[in-house]
């Protein structure tokens, strides 16, 4: 069973204004624990569902944490409801400290995805997760993206959250701006009206811009970027979902 204060701070890291504050986050099953273990994140805490312990993958998990000093605790069933993230609970769960990631962090590479006001957890977490298949390690967020470190965001990436550099900006235009004057990158925006995304030819440091699902690229972002692109289609759909459009870019690149 654990400790009272030990729940209470998990079922406050459920709320965005905890995560913030504590500057933590929760991630949960074998997969997103492993990776974290393995990753240059700080793993605070793991919490194994006391009568799985003997299970051949939480011995593995329990012998990777004690490798790396990663203390382990051990929940009761009466713990689960008020700790899990998830409907069916896999048993297995970790706090992790959240990287502070500054601009320098995420101006030494060539491209940079950038996504302004994304809000649907499923979608940012699956375009973290094609960033990292492609390589692209850098992914900058405008000030009302939802929060990286959602749960379901998390889930969804399947542990490529520990493989990018995620930097949340204040205020998108003005970071564009500074990272095009003081860092040389180019700025490319995803549109509905732009040049055909099969000519681009990303010789430069450039970031890449996607719009939000419902309103697309903010008019001051179009403006200010150097080339505007679109994907062009051939069926009658309004729009593409904005994860979609992030994999055929990058496939580009």
């Amino acid at each position: 069973m654990l400790e009272k204060s030990i729940v209470k701070h998990i079922k406050q890291l459920k709320q965005k204004k905890f995560r913030k504050e504590f500057g933590e986050f929760l991630v949960e099953g074998f997969k997103g624990v492993g990776e974290a273990i393995d990753s240059d994140f700080e793993v605070v805490l793991v919490i194994i569902e006391g009568n799985r312990r003997d299970e051949t993958e939480m011995k593995e998990i329990i012998k990777k944490a004690e490798k790396n000093g990663v203390p382990v605790e051990f929940s009761g069933r009466q713990d689960i409801g008020d700790i899990k993230t998830t409907d069916t609970f896999p048993g297995l769960m970790a706090v992790i400290a959240q990287n502070q990631v500054t601009p320098e962090d995420i101006t030494g590479e060539k491209y940079i995805i950038c996504l302004d006001s994304v809000k649907d957890p499923g979608n940012l977490g699956t375009i973290i997760r094609t960033a990292d298949w492609f390589g692209i390690k850098n992914i900058l967020l405008s000030e009302d993206c939802v929060d990286p470190y959602n749960e379901k965001v998390v889930r969804s990436t399947m542990g490529s959250i520990f493989h990018v550099n995620i930097f949340e900006s204040a205020g998108l235009e003005h970071t564009l701006k500074t990272f095009k004057e003081k860092h040389e990158y180019k700025i490319c925006s995803l549109v509905m009206k732009g040049e055909d995304l099969n000519k681009l030819k990303a010789t430069k440091k450039t970031i890449f811009v996607l719009g939000s699902e419902s309103h697309g690229v903010r008019k001051e972002v179009e403006k200010m970027s150097d080339k505007n692109y679109t994907i062009g289609g051939k069926g009658d759909a309004e729009s593409l979902n904005v994860a979609i459009a992030g994999g055929i870019l990058m496939n580009q690149l």
